[in-house]
């Protein structure tokens, strides 16, 4: 049976995105293809905090758990989770044991599904399967080794949700075609998924700009997103997180090469940047408006602080 290493698994409010405030199971898987070194730091590359100086990088001989490992406020807030030199702090388990430990967190908290039918679309879905909304982060989650993992988990038949979001970064190709069988996608799928875009999966990217510290060419893959669109029912949307009008040139520009490759979008956010240089979620919004996007802001820092298992 194939196994998923991850870092966390907690739940609380989805804090960003389509589902704001949305109570949700997180999943973060242990990995990423990026680093995203240039988050929180000065625009001129040449006061940029040095690589072996970034916090995933510094020792903490006497941490056990990674809840004891200070959140990092420059570059990647979550680098902990794919950081090399933390990876013995990471969980190794088969999709089984992952499943009763969804569970058992879930009725820890005495999760009775939504009390009200006004929670709109997804509480149609909690209330027929007593549910909860699965979100699987990173990270990166659909890193190729851990693709395999993910389709065997959200097509387990003790999984008790139809409701799956995948945050990634939007570089990674995963193509329903490679879960088909003689043509046709398996039915566990499509029992569970393939209904409509309100009881399915969701694909939230976050394509890295320039102010992560990634290359453009690496970042922006309107092929992969295009694979994504491929999943019978399936829901993407965008999340630019911004620091300033400067990153606004890059989103028009990402959003183009996306329309020109044809890639179905059903939402566009602007999320603000976290750490010393980012903007306050009242200057992104002003941006939002001004430009007709969306606006994400990051309950989980409003509500908890920036903190692990939230």
């Amino acid at each position: 049976m194939n196994k998923l290493r991850y870092s966390e698994m907690f739940y609380s409010l989805q804090g960003e995105g389509r589902y704001v405030g949305v109570p949700s199971l997180f999943l973060r898987l242990f990995g990423c293809n990026f680093e995203c070194q240039g988050f929180g730091q000065d625009r001129d590359r040449s006061k940029w905090i040095p690589h072996d100086m970034m916090p995933h990088n510094q020792e903490h001989p006497d941490v056990k758990v990674l809840e004891d490992l200070p959140v990092p406020h420059v570059g990647c807030d979550s680098s902990f989770s794919w950081g090399k030199k933390w990876g013995h702090l990471a969980s190794n388990d088969d999709i089984d044991t992952i499943i009763k430990k969804m569970d058992d967190m879930v009725n820890w908290y005495g999760r009775k599904g939504p009390a009200s039918p006004i929670a709109g679309d997804l509480s149609q879905c909690l209330l027929q399967d007593d549910g909860v909304h699965l979100v699987l982060t990173g990270g990166e989650p659909l890193l190729k080794g851990f693709q395999q993992g993910v389709f065997d988990l959200m097509t387990h038949p003790d999984l008790k949700t139809r409701f799956v979001t995948i945050e990634t970064n939007g570089t990674q190709i995963f193509s329903p075609y490679d879960y088909c069988k003689d043509g046709y996608m398996f039915p566990d799928h499509h029992r569970k998924f393939g209904v409509n875009k309100n009881a399915g999966m969701t694909f939230s990217v976050s394509p890295k700009l320039s102010n992560s510290g990634e290359k453009w060419e690496e970042a922006i893959r309107p092929e992969a997103l295009a694979s994504y669109n491929a999943w019978p029912y399936s829901y993407l949307y965008l999340k630019f997180v911004v620091r300033d009008e400067e990153d606004m040139k890059e989103v028009h520009e990402a959003v183009r090469e996306y329309d020109h490759a044809r890639v179905n979008i059903d939402a566009i956010y602007l999320m603000p940047e976290t750490g010393p240089h980012g903007m306050y979620d009242y200057e992104v919004a002003q941006l939002a408006m001004k430009y007709g996007y969306k606006f994400s802001p990051r309950l989980q820092i409003n509500l908890f602080g920036n903190e692990w298992g939230t």
